[in-house]
C-alpha cells in the first residue's frame, strides 16, 4: 500500500450536508473529529474569516470558494443575502 492509499484510510468519506446558513454573521464551525470542505456559493457575501478559537478572526479575502476546516475550526460568513453553503466531512 503506498503512503496515498494509508492517509486515505484514516478517514471517513462523508455525503454533501447542506447547510442551513443562520442570521449574519453566520459561524459555520467543523464539531467533526475529522477535516472537512466548506463551500460558499452566490448570495451577496461581504467577508469571510476564518478562526481555530473562535477569539482571533482572519480575513480570508474571498467572497466564496472551498475551505479546508480541521476539527474546531470555523468560518464566520456575514453577509447581505445568505449564500449557498455546503460541508463535505472527509
Amino acid at each position: 500500500m503506498d503512503d496515498t492509499s494509508v492517509i486515505y484510510s484514516l478517514y471517513t468519506m462523508g455525503p454533501r450536508i447542506p447547510l442551513t446558513v443562520g442570521a449574519s454573521p453566520y459561524i459555520c464551525k467543523n464539531p467533526l473529529n475529522s477535516p472537512g470542505q466548506v463551500f460558499v456559493s452566490g448570495g451577496t457575501v461581504t467577508t469571510i474569516e476564518f478562526s481555530r478559537d473562535q477569539a482571533t478572526w482572519e480575513l480570508c479575502g474571498l467572497l466564496g470558494g472551498q475551505f479546508c476546516l480541521n476539527p474546531g475550526d470555523a468560518l464566520r460568513v456575514t453577509y447581505v443575502v445568505a449564500p449557498t453553503m455546503v460541508a463535505y466531512p472527509f
